[in-house]
Protein backbone atom coordinates (compact mmCIF):
# COMPACT_ATOMS: atom_id res chain seq x y z
CA UNK A 1 0.00 0.00 0.00
CA UNK A 2 1.44 3.10 -1.09
CA UNK A 3 2.56 5.72 1.91
CA UNK A 4 0.57 9.63 1.82
CA UNK A 5 2.96 11.97 2.98
CA UNK A 6 1.79 15.28 4.63
CA UNK A 7 1.53 17.22 0.98
CA UNK A 8 -0.52 14.53 -0.11
CA UNK A 9 -3.01 14.51 2.82
CA UNK A 10 -3.17 18.31 2.66
CA UNK A 11 -3.48 18.44 -1.38
CA UNK A 12 -6.84 15.90 -0.84
CA UNK A 13 -8.26 17.56 2.00
CA UNK A 14 -8.11 20.82 0.02
CA UNK A 15 -9.66 19.34 -2.69
CA UNK A 16 -12.75 17.44 -0.47
CA UNK A 17 -13.02 21.61 0.66
CA UNK A 18 -13.46 22.92 -2.47
CA UNK A 19 -15.63 20.22 -3.64
CA UNK A 20 -18.14 20.73 -0.52
CA UNK A 21 -18.00 24.59 -1.03
CA UNK A 22 -19.35 24.32 -4.66
CA UNK A 23 -21.83 21.69 -3.92
CA UNK A 24 -23.19 24.27 -0.97
CA UNK A 25 -22.79 27.02 -3.52
CA UNK A 26 -24.40 25.47 -6.49
CA UNK A 27 -27.84 25.63 -4.00
CA UNK A 28 -27.67 29.16 -3.96
CA UNK A 29 -27.62 29.84 -7.70
CA UNK A 30 -30.68 31.71 -8.86
CA UNK A 31 -33.16 29.76 -11.06
CA UNK A 32 -33.52 31.38 -14.21
CA UNK A 33 -37.56 32.00 -14.94
CA UNK A 34 -38.78 30.10 -17.65
CA UNK A 35 -41.21 32.25 -20.19
CA UNK A 36 -41.95 30.82 -23.35
CA UNK A 37 -41.29 33.10 -26.98
CA UNK A 38 -44.77 34.05 -27.68
CA UNK A 39 -44.65 35.18 -31.87
CA UNK A 40 -47.89 36.81 -32.69
CA UNK A 41 -49.84 35.27 -34.55
CA UNK A 42 -51.08 36.35 -37.98
CA UNK A 43 -54.83 37.54 -38.02
CA UNK A 44 -57.15 36.42 -40.95
CA UNK A 45 -60.01 38.35 -42.08
CA UNK A 46 -63.43 36.27 -42.39
CA UNK A 47 -63.32 37.24 -46.17
CA UNK A 48 -59.74 35.63 -46.10
CA UNK A 49 -60.90 32.61 -44.69
CA UNK A 50 -64.08 32.17 -46.97
CA UNK A 51 -61.67 32.82 -49.53
CA UNK A 52 -59.62 29.37 -48.38
CA UNK A 53 -62.69 27.34 -48.13
CA UNK A 54 -63.50 28.21 -51.13
CA UNK A 55 -60.26 27.57 -53.12
CA UNK A 56 -60.00 23.88 -51.05
CA UNK A 57 -63.83 23.38 -52.48
CA UNK A 58 -63.35 24.10 -55.87
CA UNK A 59 -60.07 21.90 -55.92
CA UNK A 60 -61.16 18.59 -54.35
CA UNK A 61 -58.01 17.09 -55.71
CA UNK A 62 -56.06 18.70 -52.93
CA UNK A 63 -55.88 15.68 -50.66
CA UNK A 64 -52.92 16.94 -48.43
CA UNK A 65 -53.46 21.31 -47.81
CA UNK A 66 -56.65 20.22 -45.61
CA UNK A 67 -54.45 17.90 -43.19
CA UNK A 68 -51.44 20.97 -43.18
CA UNK A 69 -54.53 23.34 -42.43
CA UNK A 70 -56.04 21.15 -39.71
CA UNK A 71 -52.15 20.78 -38.23
CA UNK A 72 -51.58 24.91 -38.79
CA UNK A 73 -54.96 25.83 -36.60
CA UNK A 74 -53.79 22.67 -33.64
CA UNK A 75 -50.46 24.16 -33.13
CA UNK A 76 -52.13 27.81 -33.10
CA UNK A 77 -54.23 26.81 -30.81
CA UNK A 78 -51.54 25.35 -28.87
CA UNK A 79 -49.47 28.80 -29.33
CA UNK A 80 -52.32 30.73 -27.76
CA UNK A 81 -52.51 28.67 -24.62
CA UNK A 82 -48.85 28.50 -24.04
CA UNK A 83 -48.27 32.19 -24.36
CA UNK A 84 -51.71 32.51 -21.59
CA UNK A 85 -49.52 31.44 -19.37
Amino acid sequence: MPRCDKNTSTLAAGALATAIMCALLGGCAIQPTLKPLCPPLVAYGHEQQASLAQELRTHPDLKEAPLFLADYANERNELRAACKS
